[in-house]
């Protein structure tokens, strides 16, 4: 996701790299980037994008990632133990 902080110069970009979403604002032909970032930010394209089930997996990868080896040792302990009292609520069934 390009932030809207972190914004680049105008560049070429091949049309397979792009991706598209149902996010939609209007602007005009040619904006000026103060504009564009007005438009975005009146049209809350952060909040729509953070509350799309894309944003919230790039998220949730970004968080992954981050994790030292104790932090996603501990995740994976916790997974284990969800795991272990899903079978056994199954075998009461």
């Amino acid at each position: 996701m390009i932030s809207i902080e972190k914004s680049f110069g105008r560049s070429s970009i091949n049309f397979k790299s792009l991706f598209f979403t149902d996010i939609k604002i209007d602007i005009p032909r040619v904006p000026k980037e103060k504009t564009l970032i007005d438009v975005m930010e009146a049209a809350d394209v952060r909040n729509e994008w953070v509350s799309s089930s894309w944003g919230r997996k790039l998220i949730v990868q970004k968080r992954k990632a981050s994790l030292n080896d104790f932090d996603s040792l501990k995740v994976i302990l916790a997974n284990i133990e969800r795991g272990g009292g899903i079978r056994q609520e199954l075998a009461k069934l």
